[in-house]
C-alpha cells in the first residue's frame, strides 16, 4: 500500500515531533558538576559510609564503579575509609533511589581484603573513597574511572581503571598501574619491597622519580612522544626510533628491579632524585632530551608541574632540547 503525498508529509512531521521529544528528554537528563563534569541526572545526593578494617599482612582490595580515590598512609593497624555515595536524577526522589541502590560489600579471606562497590543504576552513580591505611599496606584499586592518588603507602600498589590520572608518592615498593586515559605520576622513595613496575597509559604522559644511585633496568617505549632522563648515570642505554616515538633500554648497575614503562600517546620523564627519606626538594641537574624526532620545546614536551605539582623534586629547568641518534647515545 502507498501512502498519498499529504500521508507522507503527515508521517514526516510525526517522526520529527517524536525525534525531537526524544531529544529534549536526553538533554534534560544533562548536567554538570561544579568542575565542568558532564553527568547524567540534573539533582544530586550524597551520603557518606564510614568502614575500618585491619588488613593485617593482606593486600586491601577497592573495586567496582567510577568515583576519586585518595588514600594516605598513617601509622596505625586499620584502615578508616569514608565511601561517598553519589546519585543523581530529574529528582531529589530519583536521586535517592539511586543512591539506595549503591552497595558497599566488604569480604575477608586468607589472602585479601575486599571492598565492593556495586549500583543498580550504575550511569547515574558514583562513590569517591577518602581515608587512611596502615603504612606498609599493600592496595589494589580496580575501578570503572577516576583519579587515584596514594600517598606515602610503602606496600605494593596494583592500579587499574578506564580513565582519569594516577598519583603515587612516596612508594618504596613495586607499583604496577594500567591505566587507558590519563597521566601516570609515580615517586619512587626507596626500592626496598622486591619486584618490578609496570606503568602503562593508552593516552598519557609518564612521570617517574627513582632514588639516585639505585640499580635499576629501564624498559621505556612511546608510539607518539619524547622520552627524557635527568639526573642518572647509566651503565649501558639503547635508544630505537619507534614511529613518531621510541623505545628505551638501559640500566644503572647489574641487578635491580625492571621498570617498565608504556604509553601509546605521550611522553616519558625519568628523574633521579635523593635517596634521603626527608621530603626536601632536590637540587637541579643536567637533562638529556632522548627525543625521536625533531620537535619543538612545548609544554607537551615538559612535565607538566601545575597537574600534580612535585615538591620532593626541583622542576626541570632545563631548556634546548637536543635530538638521539638512531643508536646508543
Amino acid at each position: 500500500m502507498q501512502l498519498s503525498r499529504s500521508g507522507v508529509a503527515l508521517f514526516m512531521l510525526c517522526s520529527v515531533l517524536l525525534l525531537s521529544a526524544c531529544q529534549q528528554a536526553d538533554e534534560s537528563d544533562i548536567a554538570r558538576t561544579d568542575d565542568g563534569e558532564i553527568r547524567l541526572g540534573q539533582v544530586e545526593v550524597v551520603d557518606t559510609v564510614a568502614r575500618a578494617v585491619a588488613p593485617s599482612d593482606r593486600p586491601l582490595v577497592l573495586k567496582g564503579l567510577r568515583g576519586s580515590v585518595h588514600l594516605r598512609a598513617a601509622p596505625q593497624a586499620t584502615a578508616d575509609l569514608s565511601f561517598v555515595r553519589r546519585g543523581r536524577g530529574e529528582s531529589r526522589a530519583e536521586g535517592r533511589s539511586v543512591l539506595e541502590g549503591i552497595s558497599i560489600t566488604e569480604r575477608g579471606t586468607d589472602t585479601k581484603y575486599t571492598y565492593t562497590l556495586e549500583a543498580d543504576k550504575e550511569p547515574y552513580a558514583a562513590v569517591d573513597i577518602h581515608g587512611r591505611a596502615p603504612a606498609q599496606a599493600a592496595l589494589r584499586i580496580k575501578r570503572l574511572s577516576g583519579p587515584v592518588r596514594v600517598d606515602s603507602v610503602r606496600g605494593a600498589l596494583t592500579i587499574e581503571h578506564d580513565h582519569g590520572d594516577v598519583t603515587v608518592r612516596g612508594a618504596a615498593a613495586p607499583v604496577e598501574a594500567r591505566i587507558k586515559n590519563g597521566d601516570i605520576r609515580v615517586d619512587v622513595r626507596s626500592l626496598v619491597g622486591e619486584g618490578d613496575f609496570l606503568l602503562e597509559t593508552s593516552n598519557g604522559d609518564i612521570h617517574l622519580s627513582l632514588p639516585a644511585g639505585a640499580p635499576v633496568q629501564i624498559d621505556a617505549q612511546t608510539n607518539a612522544g619524547a622520552i627524557r632522563t635527568q639526573g642518572f648515570s647509566f651503565s649501558a642505554e639503547r635508544f630505537v626510533p619507534v614511529n613518531a616515538g621510541a623505545r628505551y633500554n638501559a640500566q644503572t648497575a647489574e641487578g635491580g628491579p625492571t621498570i617498565e614503562l608504556r604509553t601509546q600517546n605521550g611522553s616519558i620523564m625519568l628523574r633521579a632524585v635523593s635517596p634521603s627519606p626527608a621530603d626536601t626538594a632536590a637540587a637541579p641537574v643536567p637533562t638529556t632530551d632522548t627525543a625521536a624526532a625533531p620537535q619543538p620545546d612545548t609544554a607537551e614536551n615538559t612535565p607538566d608541574m601545575r597537574k600534580a605539582p612535585d615538591t620532593t623534586t626541583a622542576p626541570d629547568t632545563t631548556r634546548g632540547d637536543t635530538t638521539a641518534a638512531d643508536t646508543i647515545f
